[in-house]
């Protein structure tokens, strides 16, 4: 196993300081010196409420949820629950404005196993003030199913309707409208998740092709590409230990291509909420957007497997947030709380198909590169391995090598996750997209996603490591166990790995490559 995804003796991060914001983005929300009256006390006996998919809301539940935000909006800024001072919030803890005296770099919610459980607590508080200011208990977030690819309409991978008109019912301004949108993400335009393109018409043909990749991201994000919990959350974050050591699969993709697709962040600022950290919460659809995050967080421990359960570490479980609570008061809560949305929250997902299951996996798709065994031999003999005392340098559009895998994965005398880890990554700021594929050295730029040998995504504007983190300790992880099984190689003893740049080639580097255990 990996020495990383072992417990190991550590700290795990405490409620931040309002005096340790650095207001440089006007991140920090005020007051700042008012401390946490105490730690927040769940309300079990709540009723329990249901979220629904956006772009199935009925007329009474709108008109619901437009005078919510009607009241929200309406909030002076002395009230830590107002509109602008939640969207400063997530800033400060978004956007590296707070910080720890004892920690290495600026505290980042993203890239890391914090990820989820803070975007859990937010939207909660969210939620609680709009039921208290509606004095409706029964109010839930709805979120936004952008996973879900049905071409009937209404459509769900499209930006819901609710959110589309600057006026509600013709009369007045409406409440969930925000003007800094990509002007591509209205219908009749269908979302890709893996990339955001420039914006141009798109054809039934376009279309087609886009549901079908995008069920194809999908099952590989929830489903071989992480089989366990560390791929799926992300890496550890603790007070000792690098920021953004590296996102689980779904905050990578198609989590920060959703907010890229919806507030394109090459926009000037402000013209950009949802494509930008510090501005995303401004938008109403963030909180139904990170909905589907956290639905998707209980879909993924519901799926089979022996390793889909929320993390046990103590440093995560004893890992703290402040927030403002629905009475305005400035709370205390940690991550153990944060596991059981029935029992602790009261809310639960009203039960949608999750077709990607079945229309993204691999066996709905025929393979690329079919091939013998004794084809797969000669392959893996015929491949060179990594140069492990040189960093290799990727400036074409494609590279294949080999990575052997240990004895006893061959053998099958060992328990977890075979996990290929690409090591001391030097990705520069230039834009890039990488596809990873096992045994099919033919891959290139044409290639796309729905070959079954497709296994891995690499973006750096997919959200993956922190702004702080060194080259060193940069690793591309990607899990291969499913994947060999899928493909009906389970005992060969080396994969073969394929990496293709697609757009112009960028100078990029690694230095090593191997293969360890998860768990």
């Amino acid at each position: 196993m990996s020495s990383r995804s072992s417990t190991v003796q550590g700290l795990p991060f405490p409620i931040p300081s309002f005096n340790n914001c650095n207001n440089f983005e006007g991140c920090c929300p005020p007051p700042y010196n008012q401390t946490f009256k105490h730690f927040y006390k769940f309300d079990t006996k709540l009723p329990m409420r249901t979220r629904r998919p956006a772009h199935l809301l009925d007329d009474a539940y709108i008109a619901k949820y437009q005078k919510a935000y009607e009241l929200l909006r309406a909030l002076p800024d002395s009230d830590g629950r107002s509109w602008k001072n939640q969207a400063k919030l997530h800033c400060a803890y978004c956007d590296t404005a707070f910080f720890f005296p004892e920690a290495i770099g600026r505290f980042q919610v993203h890239y890391s196993w914090v990820f989820f459980p803070w975007h859990r607590f937010f939207l909660y508080f969210h939620e609680r003030i709009l039921a208290k200011l509606l004095n409706d208990d029964t109010f839930a977030l709805p979120f936004w199913e952008w996973d879900n690819q049905t071409p009937e309409p209404p459509l769900a991978n499209s930006l819901p309707e609710v959110y589309v008109n600057p006026t509600y019912q013709n009369y007045k301004e409406s409440s969930l409208y925000d003007v800094n949108r990509n002007p591509c993400a209205y219908p009749p335009n269908i979302m890709d998740l893996q990339l955001v393109t420039e914006c141009v018409p798109q054809t039934p043909g376009l279309q087609a092709a886009l549901r079908g990749s995008n069920n194809r991201l999908m099952y590989n994000q929830m489903v071989t590409g992480a089989p366990v919990n560390r791929l799926f959350f992300g890496e550890a974050y603790r007070l000792e230990s690098w920021p953004g050591l590296g996102a689980g699969t779904i905050e990578a993709f198609p989590h920060g291509t959703v907010h890229d697709w919806t507030g394109d962040p090459s926009a000037k600022v402000p013209t950009s909420d949802m494509g930008l950290f510090r501005f995303s919460a401004y938008d109403p659809v963030f909180y139904a957007h990170h909905g589907n995050i956290d639905r998707l967080w209980e879909v993924w421990k519901s799926l089979p497997g022996d390793y889909r359960n929320d993390i046990t570490d103590p440093d995560y479980l004893n890992t703290e947030f402040l927030f403002y609570d629905e009475n305005g008061d400035l709370v205390k809560v940690k991550i153990a709380q944060a596991l059981d949305i029935g029992n602790t929250f009261r809310y639960n997902y009203e039960n949608v198909s999750n077709s990607w299951l079945q229309e993204g996996s691999d066996a709905a798709f025929p393979s690329c590169y079919p091939a013998s065994n004794s084809e797969i031999n000669k392959l893996i003999l015929n491949t060179p391995p990594l140069n492990t005392n040189n960093i290799t340098t990727f400036a074409s559009s494609t590279i294949t090598f080999r990575v052997r895998r240990p004895a006893k994965s061959i053998n099958n005398s060992t328990s977890g996750e075979e996990v290929l880890v690409i090591g001391g990554l030097n990705i520069g700021s230039d834009r890039f997209l990488i596809n990873a594929f096992l045994f099919f050295p033919t891959a290139n730029a044409t290639t796309t996603i729905s070959c079954p040998q497709f296994f891995g995504k690499l973006s750096n504007s997919g959200l993956l490591f922190g702004v702080d983190l060194p080259d060193s300790e940069k690793e591309w992880r990607l899990a291969i166990t499913p994947k060999l099984g899928n493909l009906g190689l389970d005992n060969v003893s080396h994969v073969v790995v394929t990496l293709v740049q697609f757009g112009i080639p960028q100078h990029l580097q690694f230095k090593t490559a191997k293969i360890e255990y998860f768990q």
